[in-house]
C-alpha cells in the first residue's frame, strides 16, 4: 500500500492539476508494486469537495484529530482523579524504549489486538507481534530520533502485559507529544483500564517531558469506546479528516 500527499497551491487549483497528478499516480503505482494508495484529506473545502469529484476515489473513514493539553491544570487535575488503579488485581508498568524481555511476549499479544478497533484493518495490515517483531517495531518507532515511552497494565495472577499505550516524544524538543496505540485483550476489557494506563501515561509524560505541551492522536470516528476514553482523560478534537483510497489502474 503507498501513501499519496497531494498539494496544489491556491492560485492553481479548478484547473485539473490535481486531477491530472492523482491519475497519473495511479497509473505508474503498479508498476512499482502498489496495489493500493491511501491518502488523508481535510473535511471541508478544499480537499473534502476535491475528493468527492474525483471518481476512482473512495471515502473508507472519518478521522478525529484530536489533542490533550498538557500544560493545562484542568487536563491534569481530571487524570490525578482517574489515574487509580480500578481492581487490585492489576498493577501498572512503564518503560522508555525497549521493552523489558520478561514482558515482551505479552506486550506483542496485546498489541495484536490493535487491529479489533473499528476501521483499523482498511488502515493496517496484519502483521506478526512475536518478540522479534516488537524489537523491530521498537527500531522503527525510534528511527527519528523519537522517545517511545509505554504505559502497561499487568494482571498480577499471571504476570502478563494485558493492556497498553504508546506514545513518541519528539527527540528535537517539540512541544507536542504523538499518542498511537492503545489496547486491551478482550477479556480484561470493560474494567476502566484503557482509561487507567491513559490517565497515568499522562501524568508520567508531565513529568518526564516538562517541555511537552500537548499530545496529539487521531481517531475513527467509529471507534466510539476510545472516543468516550479520550473525552473522559481530556482530550478534543481540533479538525476532521478523510481517509481515501484509490485502486491503481491495471
Amino acid at each position: 500500500m503507498g501513501f499519496l500527499r497531494l498539494f496544489v497551491t491556491p492560485p492553481a487549483r479548478r484547473l485539473g492539476l490535481g486531477s491530472a497528478l492523482l491519475e497519473r499516480v495511479t497509473h505508474e503505482a503498479r508498476t512499482i508494486g502498489v496495489d493500493r494508495i491511501q491518502g488523508t484529506v481535510l473535511a471541508g473545502p478544499p480537499g473534502e469537495p476535491f475528493a468527492a469529484t474525483c471518481p476512482d476515489l473512495r471515502v473508507l473513514l472519518r478521522l478525529e484529530r484530536q489533542e490533550q493539553r498538557l500544560d493545562r491544570e484542568a487536563v491534569l487535575r481530571r487524570c490525578r482523579a482517574l489515574a487509580v488503579c480500578p481492581d487490585s488485581r492489576y498493577k501498572l508498568t512503564h518503560w522508555r524504549g525497549a521493552a523489558p524481555a520478561r514482558l515482551i511476549a505479552s506486550f506483542g499479544r496485546v498489541m495484536e489486538h490493535v487491529l479489533d478497533a473499528p476501521g483499523a484493518d482498511l488502515q493496517l495490515a496484519p502483521r506478526a507481534w512475536d518478540a522479534a517483531a516488537v524489537r523491530d517495531w521498537e527500531a522503527r518507532m525510534t528511527a527519528g530520533g523519537q522517545r517511545l515511552k509505554v504505559c502497561a497494565a499487568v494482571y498480577l495472577p499471571s504476570g502478563d502485559v494485558v493492556a497498553a499505550t504508546v506514545t513518541t516524544v519528539p527527540t528535537d524538543g517539540g512541544a507536542v507529544a504523538d499518542q498511537h496505540d492503545t489496547a486491551v485483550l478482550p477479556e480484561h476489557r470493560r474494567r476502566g483500564l484503557a482509561r487507567w494506563i491513559k490517565a497515568e501515561q499522562t501524568l508520567s509524560l508531565h513529568r518526564l517531558f516538562p517541555g511537552v505541551r500537548a499530545v496529539a492522536g487521531t481517531l475513527n470516528q467509529r471507534n466510539l469506546p476510545m472516543l468516550a476514553v479520550n473525552r473522559t482523560v481530556g482530550y478534543r478534537r481540533v479538525r476532521e479528516r478523510l481517509l481515501v483510497e484509490t485502486v491503481p489502474h491495471p
